[in-house]
């Protein structure tokens, strides 16, 4: 009995806990995404509860690319706001607040709170980008790793040129 009570006491606090993540493109792709070379990508920020929050969205420092053109959606209430934010050693984005007034109009809401676009990334090479809410930024609470693939007819023409030089030997 004690065990179930104490289960019950975790799960409790586990569900009541601020839950936010990071979507590319409107998807949820866990820990790794391929995106197109010169394409700009989108990056959600979305919550699963309607809670005030404080934190930081970065391209960790060594990714390619950058986070700009952020822009805050109604469901991160009536004074949600981001702000530009570079640290040495820790990495380039946004600081982000999730907060309404007494009045409340529009309330915070659970989805989408915040847009940002991500581009500028070099082909091949893989980006993190983290999230970190307050009160400890020493993890992030969600991360995404995001590489640059060729576009679509940059693979056919070279997969075309390798037959090419099969057909001639």
């Amino acid at each position: 009995m004690k065990r179930l009570l104490l289960l019950m006491l975790v799960l409790g606090m586990a569900s009541s806990a601020n839950a936010v993540l990071i979507q590319v493109d409107g998807q949820d792709p866990g820990q790794a995404v391929d995106i197109t070379e010169g394409f700009t990508s989108v990056i959600s920020v979305v919550s699963e509860d309607t809670s005030s929050w404080l934190g930081y969205i970065i391209v960790e420092e060594g990714g390619t690319g950058i986070l700009g053109d952020a822009a805050r959606l109604d469901a991160a209430g009536d004074i949600g706001t981001f702000s530009v934010y570079t640290e040495a050693g820790w990495g380039a984005g946004y600081e982000l607040t999730v907060s309404m007034s007494q009045g409340g109009v529009p309330a915070i809401a659970v989805g989408p709170q915040f847009t940002i676009n991500y581009s500028g990334g070099v082909l091949g090479e893989t980006a993190r980008i983290s999230l970190f809410l307050d009160p400890s930024y020493e993890n992030p609470v969600d991360s995404v790793a995001i590489t640059i693939v060729p576009e679509p007819m940059t693979v056919i023409l070279l997969g075309l040129g390798g037959l090419f030089l099969r057909r001639r030997k």
